[in-house]
């Protein structure tokens, strides 16, 4: 696994990007975990005000929940994008900040933007260009050994490749992301391939793709973690 998995980091140190500050989704009342938090913007204007409060459904279990303000206005009340550990990093100019999440410890990354001058924060899931590119990039009929037995229904799968955002470049205009193909010995040859891509944070239109040499040499000053490149894929014989 190249990227590292999710509910192992304490809460508030940053898991996939070094100016990441994480926290749960949700934990035992029992446990400790679950700590309030307050996620400063540079600027200093703005926080991200993490709570916890007890599932009426669940009485054991708390979860999170996440209000915006700008200079003690509510701008507006986001939800944790993944049900494990999750993250918040703003953007250098103060005038966005992103999500990144796990919902396990195998995959199924997941990132969304905001935007403070969107009504009620608007979440925008931006994945789907880098996702398509990572299907057409490890096309999952093509790998080898063996052939995956179900190829086209896992090229059409979400969770083919997680997708998680690393940082900003610049001012909010443009985001850092890191696609995954699932690390699970059933992708064969593709498993656990990796790709960077640098994206509009508004759209998802792919500005920059990047092989995993040239990501890690522009965006390991970035990680949380040390990446390391994965061996090349392997195909069948004649699709390449």
């Amino acid at each position: 696994m190249m990227i590292p998995a999710a509910a192992s980091s304490t809460a508030g140190k940053g898991i996939w990007s070094k100016k990441g500050v994480a926290f749960f989704a949700g934990c035992g009342r029992r446990f400790k975990e679950c700590k309030p938090l307050r996620i400063l913007s540079p600027d200093g204007k703005s926080v991200v005000a993490v709570t916890y409060a007890t599932n009426p459904e669940f009485p054991d279990v708390e979860t999170a929940s996440l209000d915006v303000t700008t200079l003690g206005k509510v701008r507006g009340h986001v939800q944790p994008v993944a049900s494990v550990e999750n993250e918040v990093v703003w953007s250098p100019d103060s005038k966005a900040f992103f999500i990144s999440g796990n919902n396990n410890a195998n995959g199924s990354d997941d990132f969304a933007v905001f935007f403070l001058d969107e009504p009620a924060l608007g979440a925008r899931r931006i994945k789907q260009d880098v996702e398509k590119d990572m299907v057409r990039s490890f096309p999952p009929c093509k790998a080898a050994p063996p052939p995956i037995s179900n190829c086209a229904e896992v090229a059409e799968d979400p969770d083919f490749a997680g997708v998680l955002a690393i940082d900003w470049n610049g001012d909010s205009a443009r985001i850092v992301v890191i696609a995954e193909v699932t690390c699970s010995s059933s992708m064969g040859g593709i498993m656990c391939q990796v790709l960077g891509y640098e994206l509009d944070a508004r759209s998802g239109r792919i500005l920059r793709r990047m092989e995993p040499k040239e990501f890690a040499r522009s965006w390991q000053h970035s990680m949380a973690w040390k990446f390391r490149i994965p061996d090349p894929p392997a195909f069948l014989a004649n699709t390449q």
